[in-house]
């Protein structure tokens, strides 16, 4: 298991590096197998091989005439038409010869001794010149342009060759891999079972809502209290990828607290838990409380560290691991306030559910996360120049609109009358974007900034 190691204070990229190696230690992925009709957006749990060649056969790319070598090439351009080939209906006896040319419809097996395709739409009908763009009878003649070897053929295993590693586990089962499947005639498919996930949020100040049954459990807020937002909030992505999930409300009690872990793990046997809030330097943080007794009250704790990400919104971070009888439960906690919650598992932990997360080898599964981490660039538009703060990447909200000029070229307007407050939530919550600015870098608009979409739906 690996421990923290930073020099300093880790940035956005290292520590989400981190917890993705944590996690390949501690979380144990379950897989189970689906029809194909309901493996869309899964993640594979094992490597898919190909059972054909695809195409199976040398066929038809366009409808038209098939030539040999010969006839595909030499100058005498007059032929005799013979029988039609439809798709799915091979000629079962045919012969080669230079005079004479099939017609061949999209998809059709080439046959035995033809090398060339020419499309109808470039034939000439001798006999028939009024007649353009269709196909001669048989015994007809017809002229046909020259064509080089190979034109319009698509040869056998040109897509894929029987055996080769169709998708890797880790992979996400895209629509367009599902038909790459169906095409192989795989009507069943293995994929990893959602984590289950255990999510605590609270705080004696804060009331619970929006229970997991529906019912209204909103009641009156006495003065100085607040609905939680942060559950619901976190419930919603973690189903948006996937998770099966399941949410507590907290006080500020550490042992009630250890005692809730301990009824969770014994009913709901969680892969993950996430906690938001509860991990600052206040007298009353129940998160760090709660690991700080465990071990007294028979939980050890073989991993633990809080700190500071050099991010803003969502420096504050934790990362533990519980042992419940020799398992290992990694337990991920998130700075309290909303925004920095929606932002911390933006950047933390959805890329490395998103890549596949323990499906896969390391290094596909980084080079993947990778990929999702290559945020696009817009042009700043702000109203006036500001400047991030020193030694912190900045993340603020904005809107995305292409430059109707510039087809493909997007531009991020910067809010310019709100605070980026993390517990501006209403306002994240109407934004496009989150805007990245570099730490301690002064802009004054028409810089290239990296941006991420919010709602996942977007990206």
């Amino acid at each position: 298991m690996h421990k923290p190691q930073f020099d300093g204070t880790p940035s956005t990229e290292e520590y989400r590096a981190y917890l993705a190696l944590l996690l390949r230690d501690t979380f144990i992925g379950r897989a189970e197998n689906l029809p194909l009709a309901r493996a869309t957006n899964r993640i594979l749990a094992q490597d898919v091989l190909a059972r054909l060649d695809v195409p199976s056969f040398d066929n038809s790319q366009m409808d038209g005439y098939a030539l040999t070598a010969e006839g595909a090439s030499r100058e005498n351009r007059i032929f005799t038409v013979g029988r039609e080939i439809p798709a799915g209906r091979p000629l079962q006896r045919s012969r080669a010869s230079d005079d004479l040319t099939y017609p061949i419809m999209t998809g059709a097996p080439i046959p035995k001794g033809y090398v060339a395709v020419v499309p109808v739409e470039h034939s000439e009908r001798i006999e028939y010149p009024d007649v353009p763009e269709s196909f001669g009878r048989p015994s007809e003649k017809i002229r046909l342009p020259q064509a080089p070897k190979g034109q319009f053929i698509r040869r056998r295993g040109e897509d894929v060759v029987a055996g080769q590693v169709l998708a890797r586990a880790g992979e996400r089962v895209t629509p367009a891999l599902l038909g790459t499947l169906a095409a192989q005639g795989y009507t069943r498919v293995t994929v990893a079972c959602g984590p289950r996930v255990l999510v605590c949020t609270g705080g004696d100040e804060v009331r619970p809502t929006l229970t997991e049954d529906g019912d209204d459990t909103a009641t009156d807020l006495a003065y100085g209290q607040i609905y939680d937002a942060n559950g619901p909030m976190l419930t919603s992505m973690l189903v948006e990828d996937g998770a099966v999930v399941r949410r507590i409300s907290i006080g500020d009690d550490p042992e009630l607290l250890i005692e809730h872990l301990r009824e969770e793990y014994e009913t709901f046997a969680p892969d993950i838990i996430i906690t938001s809030g509860g991990i600052s330097h206040g007298k009353y943080e129940v998160v760090r409380n709660a690991i700080a007794i465990a071990p007294s009250l028979g939980l050890p704790i073989p991993l633990s560290w809080f700190g500071h990400v050099s991010q803003q919104p969502g420096g504050p971070q934790g990362v533990n691991v519980l042992d419940f009888n020799g398992h290992r439960l990694p337990m991920i906690s998130f700075p309290g306030n909303p925004v920095s919650t929606l932002i911390s598992y933006v950047l933390m932990l959805r890329p490395y559910l998103r890549a596949g997360g323990p499906y896969g080898t390391p290094h596909e599964v980084a080079s993947r996360m990778a990929t999702l981490d290559n945020a696009p660039r817009g042009v700043l538009v702000i109203d006036k120049p500001l400047t991030a703060p020193a030694n912190k990447r900045q993340f603020l909200r904005g809107n995305l609109t292409m430059v109707e000029s510039e087809p493909g070229t997007y531009q991020v307007e910067l809010y310019p009358d709100v605070l980026p407050g993390s517990h501006l939530l209403h306002h994240a919550a109407t934004a496009d974007v989150l805007i990245e600015l570099a730490p301690g870098t002064t802009y004054t608009g028409g810089e290239a900034v990296r941006y991420h979409r919010i709602r996942l739906t977007d990206n």
